[in-house]
């Protein structure tokens, strides 16, 4: 089992920490590849709040997919499990995954779905 750390839009962390997203995206890259199950991924929020500059949450990777596109993936996935909305469609997802990645950089590395279980705080 290793440990990862990986910063988190503060409107997803805040989803994973609450426990309704379940699934991290991101592109494949060296490091990423290293993730197995039961690894442990310290997700960072950012931006940080300022009252809580050490402020992390941690789950468990349980499961990992890969995909050639984040449409491939969307389509396995629900989308409250990925940090949108109920009813949200998959080409809204996409396009918002967009805002974050080009195409290009999807087209280039492909892309990993981690599912995750959040430990929580005792």
């Amino acid at each position: 089992m290793q440990q990862w750390s990986m910063h988190l839009n503060r409107d997803q962390y805040d989803l994973l920490k609450a426990g309704s997203k379940t699934v991290e995206i991101r592109l494949r890259s060296q490091d990423v590849d290293q993730v197995q199950p039961t690894d442990i991924i310290h997700f960072i929020p950012t931006p940080a709040k300022p009252s809580q500059s050490d402020e992390e949450t941690l789950a468990v990777v349980t499961d990992i997919n890969d995909f050639d596109t984040f449409e491939e993936g969307l389509r396995h996935f629900p989308p409250a499990a990925v940090g949108s909305p109920a009813g949200t469609s998959v080409r809204e997802m996409v396009n918002a995954m967009y805002t974050i990645y080009s195409p290009a950089d999807e087209a280039k590395h492909g892309v990993v779905f981690f599912t995750l279980d959040v430990v929580k705080p005792e």
